[in-house]
């Protein structure tokens, strides 16, 4: 079974710095591969004025950062330059076929799972998944401030895919 390590994309700083969520998503993608030796990684992430305003697409960062904590250079599949979850899936979806995978371990932070899975499932109907959530390092007033966006994310992503709401 080929197996891919999807990480995807969070905020970096105007100097290309990977911010808190960034690095914690990266810990735990490489936490993700050490179980998985020999899986392929694509690391998600281009550019926009809420997340990357450099001219390296954030994909790159969290690449050079994860060959840095030991995952090698050659593990790593072509980028997926996206600006938002449902372009992450998208952008990946060619890759992933070109690269016959089978399986993907979905690596994003643990607020963001839920509608992560939802989307990717979408895009990906006959994939086998694992779900890997990162802990969000950020103090409980974001912590719920993010998960209030997921939830009218969820909710448009369900629109924009033709999902029903579960009952």
């Amino acid at each position: 079974m080929s197996c891919a390590i999807v990480v995807l994309g969070s905020p970096n700083d105007a100097k290309g710095n990977l911010l808190p969520i960034a690095v914690a998503r990266c810990q735990q993608a490489w936490v993700e591969y050490k179980k998985r030796e020999g899986s392929k990684v694509l690391c998600t992430g281009g550019f926009g004025p809420h997340f990357n305003t450099t001219d390296t697409s954030h994909a790159q960062y969290i690449q050079d950062y994860l060959i840095k904590q030991g995952i090698p250079s050659t593990a790593f599949v072509e980028l997926a330059p996206s600006s938002f979850t449902l372009e992450d899936a998208t952008l990946a979806k060619p890759i992933i076929k070109q690269q016959a995978i089978s399986k993907i371990v979905l690596v994003t932070s643990d607020f963001h799972m839920k509608r992560a899975a939802l989307v990717f499932n979408a895009v990906f109907p006959d994939m086998e998944f694992e779900y890997a959530s990162a802990a969000t390092p950020v103090a409980s007033g974001e912590y719920a401030r993010l998960l209030a966006h997921e939830a009218k994310a969820i909710e448009r992503e369900r629109e924009k895919l033709n999902i029903p709401t579960s009952s």
